[in-house]
C-alpha cells in the first residue's frame, strides 16, 4: 500500500474525469517514478473506467524496476449522472494520520458541490438536490456503485 497526499483533487469547480501525475517511491525497492492517479471518474464520460474500477485497476502503482504492485491510497470521486450516484472515497488511514487534512479536503469537496449546483442546478432538480456519499474503503465504493446501478432488481425484490 502506498499513501498519497491530501491535495489530489484540484480546488475550484468539480471536474469530469481527471487525473494527476504523482511521484511514488516503491515500497519494495525504493525506486521513484511518476504514476498517473485518477482524482475523479465520470461514468458517463468514461464508462470503460467503471470496468477498470470494478477490476481494482484504478490508482494502482506498478514499479518499472522491480515489478512490485501496490494500491495507492488516494481520494477518488466517482460520478454517474445517469444513475445520480456521486461517491467520494477517502482513505480510512487519513482519519488516523491526518484528521485535519481530511476535514479540509471534505470541506473543499462540499464547496465544490455547492458551486456545481449553483452553476448547473437550473438544469434539473436532481442536480440541485444531489449529495455526495462518503466512503472509507474502495470495496464500499464499488459495492455502492453496483447497488445503485441495479434499481430494477431492487424494486422487484421489494414486490
Amino acid at each position: 500500500m502506498v499513501i498519497k497526499g491530501q491535495n489530489l483533487n484540484p480546488k475550484g469547480r468539480l471536474k469530469m474525469t481527471s487525473k494527476a501525475v504523482e511521484t511514488i517511491v516503491c515500497p519494495k525497492c525504493r525506486f521513484r517514478q511518476d504514476t498517473e492517479l485518477y482524482e475523479t471518474i465520470n461514468a458517463v464520460e468514461d464508462p470503460e473506467l467503471v470496468d477498470r474500477l470494478f477490476a481494482r485497476e484504478i490508482n494502482v502503482f506498478t514499479c518499472v524496476r522491480c515489478g512490485h504492485k501496490a494500491k495507492v491510497e488516494a481520494p477518488l470521486l466517482f460520478s454517474d449522472l445517469k444513475t445520480e450516484v456521486k461517491i467520494q472515497y477517502f482513505p480510512a488511514i487519513w482519519l488516523d494520520e491526518n484528521p485535519a487534512g481530511f476535514c479540509q479536503h471534505y470541506r473543499e469537496m462540499k464547496a465544490q458541490l455547492k458551486a456545481f449546483q449553483a452553476d448547473f442546478g437550473f438544469m434539473a432538480k436532481s442536480i440541485r438536490e444531489q449529495e455526495i456519499r462518503v466512503v472509507f474503503s474502495m470495496e464500499e465504493m464499488i459495492a455502492q456503485i453496483k447497488f445503485k446501478r441495479h434499481p430494477r432488481e431492487r424494486s422487484q425484490a421489494r414486490s
